[in-house]
């Protein structure tokens, strides 16, 4: 699927995975070397994060139910946690190399595209 934002139109990710399952959601990047430019995953339902075993830095987005972004947490390194967002029902991670987030803001409403 991809994701744009609602008030401007722009495509912020062309290659979003979602990852709903126990298991996907348990797994989310660990392992992973690394994500391309325009992908992230989608972890749902989910309101906190961490890092370990992970390969490189990430930045995320919580969004409320109705897609609204409620945080921005920017260049996550290996190993940390992030503690629960109040109202956050899906994260949204991608690699911080790639600065993916730097049009969406805190306020925005984001749309999930399918394919």
């Amino acid at each position: 699927m991809k994701i744009s934002i609602v008030e401007t139109g722009k495509v912020v990710f062309e290659n979003a995975v979602p990852a709903e399952t126990f298991f996907s959601r348990l797994r989310g990047l660990m392992g992973v070397k690394g994500l391309g430019r325009g992908e992230c995953l989608v972890i749902s339902p989910c309101s906190s994060i961490h890092t370990f075993f992970m390969k490189f830095d990430i930045d995320v987005v919580f969004l409320g139910k109705d897609l609204r972004v409620l945080r921005i947490e920017k260049r996550i390194k290996p190993g940390k946690m992030v503690m629960p967002i109040k109202g956050a029902r899906y994260v949204v991670e991608s690699d911080s190399r790639w600065d993916s987030l730097k049009e969406i803001h805190e306020g925005n409403i984001l749309e999930f595209i399918k394919d």
